[in-house]
């Protein structure tokens, strides 16, 4: 399949971005650009039907980030939109944090969508570790990770972060797991959620591909 097969592939999905004053807006909108669709940018009130699927991008504090979302009310179209209306939402680095129960950066409750406390890598080791975890490094699964189809086995990604999800055989999801001293939650998949600890948008080609995944379980989930 060429590009422009991908582009008229993809051209009639509705695709939303959280702008919540991240930095990789325009990164993520490029690539997703790339592979046909326009996205929008989404800074306040919504309508969560308008939308076939959205991202929740990741550069900036947990504390910030939920206080935009609580203020102007997207807290609670997000949740309608992932628990109500059940459509394909993609959480990257900190939007995929702040799917998670809580997180100690800022000691912040969060959406709650995820089972599990988001903590500080030096929460979780007393080893002398350089922090943040920044660079390529593998995602190791055992199954079959609908954003990972097409990618070898432990795909590299670029990661830059200095919290994570602490690996736990209890997240009520399929998980894939990174080392960077310890394992840590790098990839989650559960029906219509989707998280990456990564930056694909940073990633090169293993990047462009898990955003074409994701748009195909959009078209999937649209269909």
């Amino acid at each position: 399949m060429n590009i422009f097969d991908v582009m008229d592939e993809f051209s009639v999905l509705k695709i939303g971005i959280i702008d919540y004053s991240v930095g990789n807006l325009k990164s993520v909108a490029k690539v997703i650009e790339k592979l046909g669709v326009k996205p929008e940018l989404i800074r306040g009130e919504f309508n969560p039907e308008r939308f076939d699927g959205l991202i929740l991008p990741g550069v900036g504090s947990c504390g910030s980030a939920m206080s935009f979302l609580e203020t102007t009310g997207l807290s609670k179209l997000l949740d309608e939109y992932v628990n109500v209306i059940k459509k394909p939402i993609l959480g990257i680095c900190l939007g995929f944090q702040i799917m998670c129960e809580y997180s100690e950066e800022d000691n912040r409750e969060c959406l709650g969508w995820i089972k599990g406390s988001v903590r500080h890598f030096r929460s979780c080791i007393s080893t002398n570790m350089k922090v943040p975890h920044m660079g390529w490094n593998d995602v190791k699964y055992d199954s079959d990770f609908r954003l990972l189809k097409g990618l070898r086995e432990s795909p590299c990604f670029y990661f830059a972060h200095s919290y994570i999800l602490p690996f736990d055989i209890n997240v009520n999801g399929m998980v894939g797991i990174t080392e960077y001293h310890i394992p840590f939650v790098s990839i989650y998949e559960n029906e219509n959620i989707f998280g990456v600890q990564f930056h694909p948008e940073k990633s090169y080609v293993g990047g462009e591909i898990v955003f074409r995944n994701f748009l195909q379980e959009v078209k999937n989930a649209k269909s």
